[in-house]
């Protein structure tokens, strides 16, 4: 089963990688399988020509796995489609959630907007997005609001909306 999907949007610097790292911490420690996706929307060379992954993979490797004592990298070829949904099928078996930093453009995925004082913009108020996390005291929202800080009460609000019960610890 394809784990659930859940953006986390806000502009560059506004605090999404840091309100991940501690969702993250929290959901696994409650003993949730969580996966992450940090989408970049420029070009980044990770494989660097001449290296011997990138040698595999010139002479017709649909994949290379590049394994170390700690790490598994695996360099493929970016498909059309790079949907949450697609990467969601490339999780490895029992994870529970997949945590998604960007691809905020997309539409029709429960999301988690952040907002922070000198970051603040408009929202695309819609039925997928589950809750603001923000720093700003009175912020009003159509939706829950949390603080920036709280994974506690994001995580619980993520294991209620998204997540099966029962196998939290």
């Amino acid at each position: 089963m394809k784990p659930a999907v859940c953006l986390v949007c806000g502009p560059s610097g506004s605090g999404k990688t840091t309100l991940l790292e501690r969702l993250v911490g929290e959901l696994t420690a409650r003993g949730r399988r969580v996966a992450t996706v940090k989408h970049h929307r420029g070009r980044v060379e990770v494989d660097r020509p001449g290296k011997d992954t990138w040698r595999h993979r010139k002479a017709g490797a649909v994949a290379t796995f590049f394994v170390t004592a700690d790490e598994v990298v695996v360099f493929r070829d970016r498909p059309a489609d790079v949907s949450p949904a697609v990467l969601a099928g490339w999780c490895p078996a029992g994870t529970e959630l997949l945590l998604v930093e960007g691809f905020k453009g997309l539409t029709g995925y429960p999301r988690i907007e952040v907002v922070r004082r000198g970051f603040e913009r408009e929202i695309p108020w819609t039925e997928n997005v589950l809750c603001v996390a923000t720093d700003l005291a009175d912020f009003a929202a159509p939706c829950p609001v949390y603080g920036l800080e709280d994974a506690a009460g994001l995580a619980d609000l993520l294991e209620r909306e998204l997540l099966p019960p029962g196998t939290s610890g």
